[in-house]
């Protein structure tokens, strides 16, 4: 009976490690795990969203106005592997650049699904309209957005 029971719960133990690796291999990751100049990465679209919403169909990112000093671009894609933004770079004062770059988690949804990534506003932007190009790394599409 003692050997039956030392086995059962070295099962439940090695399932339940089994799983949390599974989960902690998947999650949504983050500034802090993925390499992300983001200062903030949530899967979907905020439900305060007033801007833009993304093409699911062209994968045409969108960007718009979180307040004052803060935007977002909402991109498509895999939703447990979402694009990693680089920092925004500023190349003219109403102009910016972020190029975006593969997931480094190893196993992805085959989902298209938006994941939004907050920027807070560079200082030196100060024309409007903003014209923000995002490029990806992984192809040669070039999009360019307006933050009005």
């Amino acid at each position: 009976m003692s050997l039956r029971r030392s086995l059962a719960t070295a099962g439940l133990v090695t399932s339940a490690a089994m799983t949390l690796l599974a989960v902690a291999g998947c999650g949504g990751g983050g500034p802090e795990s993925d390499g992300s100049a983001a200062q903030d990465t949530e899967q979907g679209i905020p439900d305060d969203w007033d801007g833009p919403i993304p093409d699911p169909l062209t994968g045409q990112p969108a960007a718009g106005w979180i307040d004052d000093d803060e935007f977002a671009v909402i991109t498509m894609g895999s939703g447990s592997c979402p694009p990693v933004p680089s920092e925004p770079e500023v190349t003219s004062p109403g102009e910016m650049r972020i190029e975006f770059g593969p997931s480094p988690h190893e196993v992805c949804t085959a989902d298209i699904s938006p994941t939004t990534h907050v920027f807070t506003l560079h200082a030196e932007l100060i024309d409007r309209p903003i014209t923000v190009t995002i490029t990806y790394t992984d192809y040669d599409e070039v999009y360019e957005l307006e933050l009005p």
